[in-house]
C-alpha cells in the first residue's frame, strides 16, 4: 500500500471517527430527559453503520450486517427466551403497529416498534453523514444543528450540556478544517502527501486548542440582558400560580383558580377498560373564597400502607359484595407517584418490589418503595362499578348523622366568612321546593345547563382582589370550565348544610379501539383533566355528581323503589303459541339452510375483517403495488434468467427470431436503443462495438436471412444459442 493510500485511508477514518462523535452527541443527553433505556445498542448501531460506510463494503452486505444488528437488538432487548415464538411475535407486533400507525394512533404503539423506528433514523442519520464526507466534503450545516440542539436542550432542560458544548466546538472545528483541506486539494489538484497534510493539520490543531484552553480558562463576566427562559415560558402558559392562566394537566397547587388555560394533548396514560369511567386521584376539602387548600398538611394526614392485591383499607363509596369486579390495566406515560383509579376500586397491583399507601383525608393512593415514592409504568386496578341506591339517597338528611360525626360535617360544610350572602340565597332559591338532600344536590347540579352557563376555556377573568371566585362565576361571569363549575356547585351544597368537597382526576378519554368483546382502549391525556363534585350520603359513601355543562359523569343511581300495583300496571300473561312449520319447497332441506347461513356467516366475517383491519390491508396493497413497480423498473436485470430457460426448452421453427425481437428490446432497456431509421446491420455494429464482440453481427445476420426467406431450423438455433445466452446476460450488469 502507498503512502498516498496510507495517508488518504488515515484522513478518512478520522473524518468518519469525528462525525461519528458528533452524532453520538445528540444521543447522550436521552439519559436525562427521556426514559428512553439501553442506548448502547443504539450507539453501537451508529458505530457499526459509520465503519461499514468507512469500509466501503459490498451493498448488500453491508445492509444484510445492519438489518442482522437491528433484528438481534430487537430481539434481545424484547424477547423471551425461545426464538421461534419471539421472532413470529415480531412480526405480528411490527403488522400491529403498522395498523396503528395509519391509523394515527401513534400513543399506542408498542416500545419495540418505537425501537425500531429510531434505529431506521439513526441508519439515514448515517447515510447523510457518508454523504457530507465522501461526496459534499462539508458538514457545516450538521454541525450547526448540533450546536443548536444541544444549546436548546441545556436551557430549556434538566441537561447539562457543559461538556458537551466543549468537545462539539473543538472536534467539530477539527472535522471542517479537514474537509476545508479536502476541498481545496480536489479543486487544485493537490497531492495528497504526508507533509502537505501535516502542514496544514498541525496549525489546525495548535489553534484550535490553543483557542479552546484560553476560552475555558478565562474570566466570564455577567450576562449583559435578563434570562429569556422564564418569559418564553410565561408565554407559553407554563406558570404555576394560576392567576395568569393554566397549563391542562395534574397539579396540586389549586391555591387560586380562574383565567384562562392553555390545552396540553401530552397522552398521560392508556387504559384497557371495561366501561367508561372517571379516574380519580384525590379530593381537597378546604375552600378559601380563591382556590382550594387541604385542611392541615400532607405530612400531618394518616396514612394507611397496603401491599400489592391487598384490599384497600378505606372506601371511598359503598358497593355489593356479591358483585362481580372488574379489572382494567393502564400503561402509564408521564408518571406519577400516585394511582388513578375508578370509583369502587378494590386492589391495585403493579409495585411487586414496594407496596401502597391511602390517604384517609383525600383517598389519594401513592406507590412506594421503602419511604421513597416510586413512579410505575403500568399497574392493574380491581373494582367493583358501584350503582347508587335512590331509595337510600333520598332518605338521608341531617338527622342520618350521629352525633359524632359532628367534626365532619364541620369539616365539609366548611365555608369562608367573606362568602357573599347572595350565593348562601341562590342555594336556598335553587332547591326551595326540593324535599331531602339528593333532590337539592341534583338540582344545584342542573341548575348550570337550565339557566344557560356556557363553557369556556379561554375568556375566563381572573378574580379581583377581594373577590370571591364562586360569586364571580355565579353573579357576573357565568362562564368558565370544570374549575369553576365544580367549585360553584360544592359551595351552593355546603350553603344548605349537606358535606361535600372537591374531586380531580381525569375523564374517562378518547376511544382508541376495541380488544375484544369486553376490553376497549381509552387514551387519557393533559385535555382530559377535570374537577368534580363529591357528596356525602351515609350508607352510600361519597357520590360524585357532574355539574360542569357538557359533561355527563359516570355515576349510575338504581331507581329501587317498588311500583304500586294497578289495573293499568298489571300486564295480563300473553299466550305464546307455536307456529306450526310451513313445509314449502324452500324449508324441505336443512342442508340448504346450513348452507346458505354459512355463506352468510362468511361474508359477515369477511366484511368485519375488512372493517377491522382495512388500514392493514391498505398497507398490503401498497406493498405489493410497490414491490411490483420496482420489479418491473428493474425488469432488465431479472428478466433474461426468465427468457432464457424460455426459448431454450421451445422447439419450434419460429423460436430464434422470436429469441432476436426479445434481444432487441432487453438492450433498448440496457439503453442500447436502435434510432429511427437505422438499420439492424448499424445497430448491430454499434452493439458489438459497446461490448467487444461479434455477438450481435453474427446474430443479426442469420435474423436476416430469415427474414428474407431462408427457414432456419432447430439445429441453427442450437448453434445460435450461445451466442444469445451471451448477449443478453450482458444487459444484467
Amino acid at each position: 500500500m502507498s503512502d498516498r493510500t496510507k495517508t488518504r485511508n488515515l484522513q478518512r477514518g478520522l473524518l468518519y471517527g469525528l462525525a461519528f462523535i458528533l452524532l453520538w452527541e445528540w444521543l447522550r443527553p436521552l439519559d436525562d430527559i427521556t426514559d428512553t433505556g439501553n442506548l448502547g445498542y443504539f450507539v453501537g448501531f451508529i458505530l457499526l453503520s459509520i465503519t461499514l460506510y468507512y469500509l466501503n463494503l459490498n451493498k448488500f452486505l453491508s445492509f444484510s450486517i445492519k438489518v442482522f444488528f437491528i433484528v438481534y437488538s430487537l430481539y434481545h432487548l424484547y424477547a423471551d427466551d425461545t426464538f421461534l415464538n419471539p421472532i413470529a411475535a415480531m412480526i405480528t407486533d411490527l403488522w400491529d403497529n403498522i395498523g396503528l400507525t395509519i391509523g394515527r394512533e401513534w400513543s399506542l404503539l408498542s416500545d419495540m416498534y418505537r425501537s425500531l423506528l429510531f434505529f431506521i433514523l439513526l441508519w439515514l442519520m448515517t447515510y447523510l453523514i457518508h454523504y457530507w464526507l465522501s461526496v459534499r466534503k462539508t458538514m457545516l450545516l450538521f454541525y450547526i444543528m448540533t450546536v443548536i440542539y444541544i444549546s436548546l436542550l441545556d436551557t430549556f432542560t434538566a441537561f447539562d450540556a457543559k461538556g458537551a458544548i466543549i468537545r462539539i466546538i473543538v472536534l467539530g472545528f477539527l472535522l471542517l478544517g479537514m474537509l476545508a483541506l479536502l476541498r481545496l486539494k480536489d479543486q487544485e489538484s493537490l497531492r495528497a502527501t504526508k507533509f502537505a497534510t501535516g502542514r496544514w493539520m498541525v496549525p489546525l490543531v495548535i489553534m484550535i486548542g490553543t483557542s479552546s484552553v484560553l476560552a475555558f480558562a478565562a474570566p466570564k463576566i455577567d450576562p449583559v440582558w435578563p434570562d429569556p427562559v422564564p418569559h418564553l415560558k410565561a408565554l407559553a402558559g407554563q406558570n404555576e400560580t394560576g392567576g395568569g392562566g393554566s397549563k391542562l394537566g395534574y397539579g396540586q397547587d389549586d391555591s387560586r383558580l380562574g383565567g384562562p388555560f392553555y390545552g396540553d394533548p401530552k397522552t398521560v396514560f392508556t387504559a384497557d377498560v371495561v366501561r367508561e369511567h372517571y379516574w380519580r386521584i384525590e379530593s381537597k376539602d378546604l375552600y378559601t373564597g380563591k382556590g382550594w387548600e387541604r385542611t392541615g398538611t400532607e405530612e400531618a394526614d394518616k396514612k394507611l400502607p397496603f401491599n400489592p392485591g391487598e384490599e384497600i383499607p378505606i372506601k371511598i363509596t359503598e358497593h355489593d359484595p356479591d358483585k362481580e369486579p372488574d379489572t382494567e390495566t393502564l400503561k402509564v406515560k408521564e408518571q406519577y407517584s400516585h394511582i388513578v383509579h375508578p370509583y369502587g376500586i378494590n386492589t391495585v397491583q403493579g409495585n411487586e418490589d414496594g407496596y401502597f399507601s391511602i390517604n384517609t383525608e383525600t383517598a389519594k393512593i401513592s406507590s412506594l418503595q421503602g419511604e421513597e415514592e416510586v413512579k410505575l409504568e403500568e399497574y392493574t386496578v380491581e373494582y367493583t362499578n358501584p350503582v347508587y341506591s335512590l331509595k337510600g339517597l333520598e332518605s338521608t338528611s341531617a338527622d342520618s348523622f350521629p352525633e359524632t360525626s359532628e367534626l365532619f360535617l364541620e369539616k365539609y360544610t366548611q365555608l369562608p366568612e367573606t362568602l357573599p350572602q347572595r350565593v348562601k340565597d341562590l342555594a336556598e332559591t335553587i332547591t326551595a321546593d326540593q324535599e331531602n338532600w339528593y333532590q337539592k344536590t341534583k338540582a344545584i347540579e342542573e341548575y348550570f345547563e337550565k339557566e344557560n352557563f356556557v363553557y369556556e376555556q379561554f375568556d375566563v377573568p381572573v378574580p379581583e382582589e377581594g373577590q370571591d371566585y364562586v360569586d364571580q362565576f355565579l353573579f357576573e361571569t357565568q362562564m368558565g370550565y370544570c374549575d369553576n363549575y365544580s367549585t360553584a356547585m360544592v359551595v351552593l351544597v355546603r350553603s344548605l348544610g349537606i358535606p361535600a368537597r372537591w374531586a380531580k382526576g381525569y375523564t374517562e378519554g378518547e376511544y382508541q379501539r376495541t380488544i375484544d368483546t369486553q376490553y376497549k382502549t381509552y387514551r387519557v391525556t393533559n385535555n382530559n383533566a377535570h374537577s368534580w363534585v363529591e357528596v356525602y350520603f351515609p350508607g352510600e359513601g361519597w357520590v360524585p355528581f357532574e355539574p360542569t355543562v357538557g359533561f355527563t359523569g359516570s355515576s349510575i343511581v338504581n331507581y329501587d323503589y317498588e311500583l304500586p300495583e294497578t289495573e293499568e300496571t298489571v300486564v295480563p300473561p300473553i299466550e305464546q303459541e307455536t307456529p306450526e312449520k310451513d313445509l314449502t319447497p324452500e324449508d324441505d332441506s336443512a342442508d340448504s339452510g346450513s348452507i346458505n347461513f354459512s355463506i352468510k356467516a362468511l361474508w359477515d366475517d369477511a366484511v368485519t375483517f375488512v372493517e377491522d383491519n382495512w388500514g392493514k390491508i391498505l398497507i398490503a396493497i401498497l406493498l405489493l403495488a410497490i414491490i411490483a413497480f420496482a420489479a418491473f423498473m428493474a425488469r432488465r436485470r431479472w428478466l433474461p434468467y426468465f427468457l432464457i430457460p424460455y426459448y431454450k426448452f421451445k422447439k419450434d421453427d419460429d423460436t430464434f427470431p422470436q429469441a432476436y425481437v426479445s434481444l432487441l428490446k432487453q438492450l433498448g432497456r440496457y439503453g442500447l436503443k436502435m434510432d429511427d431509421g437505422q438499420t439492424l446491420r448499424s445497430y448491430s455494429r454499434y452493439v458489438d462495438s459497446f461490448f467487444g464482440t461479434r455477438e450481435m453481427t453474427s446474430l443479426t445476420n442469420k435474423y436476416e436471412r430469415s427474414l428474407y426467406g431462408q427457414k432456419l431450423t432447430e439445429h441453427d438455433w442450437k448453434q445460435l444459442q450461445e451466442l444469445w445466452e451471451n448477449l443478453i446476460k450482458r444487459t444484467t450488469g
